[in-house]
């Protein structure tokens, strides 16, 4: 149960969010500009976008979008200095990206309660990033390659095939544009952080445009003698031969050589007990390595046939091949004087295609307008690894001492050695949707439907075994929205979902893909002629076949349904031209049923039930912008038998950014910008995935930026 003084806190930024709309109502020296179509290709203005392609896959306005969406903007991800896709979602109701704590190796996104983004949800640009959730081999994109990231809320089957049930982020990435615009950054912090990034883009002549974007960044990291380093680049070619033709080509290239720590430690060492350090480091600098390199190739082509008919096509080639040594702790020996410890080891070379074809037809049948999507589309990767797993020996963590760095068969560290494996994973979807978006005055209704292949297939060459299934699913999505004349938009809407079956059992058996569906009511409210929006989603969520993973060993075990209740409020919305606010806040109780573990009527780790925050950025007249923000993270259960409850926390970000034109009118182009987040440098336990790991949060980073627009 939450304290009074965390139910207070949580209500006070919930109010802010409710009375964000009464402030800018109660504004009258707003001025209106006009500003060029919007759409959801076109760089985004501030902190408010007004249109986007996830929810439907055409450009939909968000107010006419019979689903919960979000959208973080370029300037968002800029003014709050977003090194990850992670932080830049920090500040997006439902959605909680704070689990892994100070460890950045993955993206790890939980949506409504369900997590998983790391390997099932997360989109480049309509496409899936193809990774293997039973091996080390996750891709991620770094957000300065970005324009926007959409936040599809719910099961998102109907369009997109597998995904988790809480939703899909969708990555978009900057686009070449027919007129000259560049920028250039350095920056370096606390942590020895150090990092330069430049992005141009121009026309060659009337029909191809180019635009290349790159960065490298290096750092130390919170945990002792741990660093990440990283370096990508991204070329893109545009061909737009008229208006009604273009073909863009896209590569992006990373090269993570050290990424990092990623460790928990147990919760008798964290949220109770003698503490360790922030810092702790539980492995052997001998067997320590993570590196990872990413090569994706893509391409994206369209052509409106006439008024009637268009037709996309995208496309992706992914190569991804990383490396991991690491030998992390498992818990504490019988009188907790020592830490026992595990070793896990891959070599994994993944390659993945991903094509998706659409055929749009816009016509009207009397009074009704329709707006129909036929696709096909196509997933496939093959993952070859070779993996290694043994007992390490065990570590005093307030000395450092170690048994050294010997690998062991057994507990009892009698049998020096490993256990080897060689495993192929194929994985393909073949899929097929049909979307009917309808249009009769204000009423808008959406009907959408999918048919769906999945194979799983699993080879282990040391016993020549395979292991394979296919399933066939058809999951939907239907939504009905009424928009009124003065901006409010109410709407409901069912959809379903299907999560694939590339996990495995004890005995390496795959598992079956789980279902969900969701029911969401909501409403939208966007002032006629205002760049606010402001809504508001209820919903009631169920997961079918849930595994949980198990950490040692890397394998997962049933346990039944996963209930999801909540409620989503998001105000984004330009109080004055200056005082631009982001507002948020989260409801959420997830709850095991039918469980097959003993949990049944549990809530599951990793689920605040509480989440709200705030966020608002001043831009003075003076060329001196001043940003700060609020999160707050509520209580959660440190382990799915609910014995230990985790307190809850509220950290403080901060920005300020100065134009450097009042010194110089040559400079006035060029600012210095600096950024803190967790200001306070709070202490806190960011999430456990049971009382064996739990992830330290992110202590406070500081970091100075110099930059030049042109």
């Amino acid at each position: 149960m939450l304290s009074a003084f965390n139910l207070k806190r949580s209500s006070l930024l919930c109010s802010l969010a409710l009375f964000v709309p009464f402030a800018s109502l109660a504004e009258d020296t707003v001025v209106v500009t006009a500003q060029p179509a919007e759409t959801a290709d076109t760089p985004t203005q501030g902190y408010s976008a007004n249109t986007s392609r996830s929810a439907t896959k055409t450009d939909q306005p968000l107010i006419t979008t019979g689903q919960a969406v979000s959208v973080v903007t370029r300037q968002q991800m800029d003014d709050q200095n977003a090194t990850t896709v992670n932080a830049a979602l920090n500040y997006t109701p439902g959605v909680f990206t704070n689990f892994a704590g100070g460890a950045t190796r993955y993206d790890t996104v939980s949506l409504r309660g369900f997590h998983g983004g790391d390997v099932n949800n997360t989109f480049l640009d309509g496409l899936r990033l193809l990774s293997d959730g039973s091996s080390y081999n996750a891709l991620q994109v770094d957000p300065w390659f970005l324009e926007r990231i959409d936040v599809l809320k719910g099961p998102s089957s109907a369009l997109y095939g597998q995904s988790i049930p809480g939703g899909v982020v969708i990555e978009s990435t900057k686009r070449p544009q027919f007129a000259p615009e560049g920028h250039v950054r350095l920056s370096g912090g606390n942590f020895n952080t150090k990092g330069g990034a430049f992005d141009y883009t121009d026309a060659i002549n009337e029909e191809w445009a180019y635009r290349i974007t790159g960065m490298t960044r290096s750092s130390d990291t919170q945990y002792d003698n741990q660093r990440e380093e990283r370096y990508a680049i991204s070329p893109q070619l545009l061909w737009q031969p008229d208006e009604n033709t273009s073909l863009l080509l896209r590569a992006y290239l990373q090269k993570d050589p050290s990424g990092g720590y990623h460790s928990a430690v147990p919760a008798d060492g964290s949220l109770y007990g003698d503490l360790l350090s922030r810092g702790f480091f539980d492995g052997e600098s001998s067997r320590n390595v993570f590196k990872r390199w990413e090569q994706i190739y893509s391409y994206e082509f369209q052509h409106a046939f006439n008024e009637t008919w268009s037709f996309r096509q995208n496309a992706s080639y992914t190569h991804s091949n990383t490396k991991l040594e690491q030998v992390y702790g498992i818990g504490w020996n019988a009188d907790r004087s020592e830490m026992s410890r595990y070793y896990s080891g891959e070599d994994s070379s993944l390659n993945a295609f991903a094509i998706d074809n659409q055929l749009e037809a816009d016509f009207t049948t009397g009074r009704l307008e329709h707006k129909v999507v036929l696709g096909f589309d196509f997933q496939h990767f093959t993952n070859d690894t070779s993996s290694e797993s043994g007992y390490a020996t065990n570590l005093n963590p307030y000395t450092g001492a170690t048994g050294g760095d010997t690998l062991y068969q057994d507990s009892a560290f009698t049998t020096p050695g490993v256990f080897g494996s060689h495993v192929k994973r194929k994985y393909t979807q073949t899929g097929g949707y049909l979307q009917d978006d309808m249009k009769l005055d204000n009423w808008h209704l959406t009907l959408s439907g999918r048919y769906d292949n999945l194979k799983s297939k699993a080879t282990t060459y040391e016993t020549d075994v395979t292991d394979e299934r296919s399933d066939d699913h058809v999951t939907g999505r239907a939504s009905l929205l009424y928009a009124f004349d003065n901006g409010i938009s109410p709407y409901m809407s069912y959809s379903t979902a299907v999560t694939p079956a590339t996990l495995s059992d004890i005995n390496g058996n795959l598992l079956k893909p789980t279902t969900s569906e969701q029911y969401e009511v909501g409403v939208k409210y966007q002032p006629v002629g205002s760049a606010s929006l402001y809504s508001a989603a209820l919903y009631d969520l169920t997961q079918k076949d849930v595994a949980n993973r198990i950490v040692q060993g890397s394998y997962y075990v049933p346990a039944g349904k996963v209930h999801s209740q909540g409620l989503e409020l998001e105000a984004r919305t330009p109080i004055t031209e200056r005082f631009n606010v982001i507002a948020g806040y989260t409801y959420n109780k997830v709850q095991f049923k039918d469980a097959v573990d003993g949990n049944d009527g549990n809530t599951p780790y990793v689920t605040p039930k509480q989440m709200a925050s705030l966020w608002g950025q001043y831009n003075s007249a003076i060329g001196v912008d001043l940003g700060a923000g609020v999160r707050y993270i509520g209580t959660q259960w440190a382990d799915n038998e609910n014995t230990l409850h985790m307190p809850s926390a509220t950290l403080f970000d901060a920005s300020v950014r100065m134009n450097l034109a009042q010194f110089s009118p040559e400079l006035k182009r060029a600012f210095v910008q600096l950024n803190v987040n967790n200001l306070t440098d709070k202490k806190y336990v960011a999430a456990c995935y049971g009382t064996g790991y739990c992830y330290w949060g992110q202590e406070r980073t500081v970091v100075a930026t110099v930059g030049y627009d042109f």
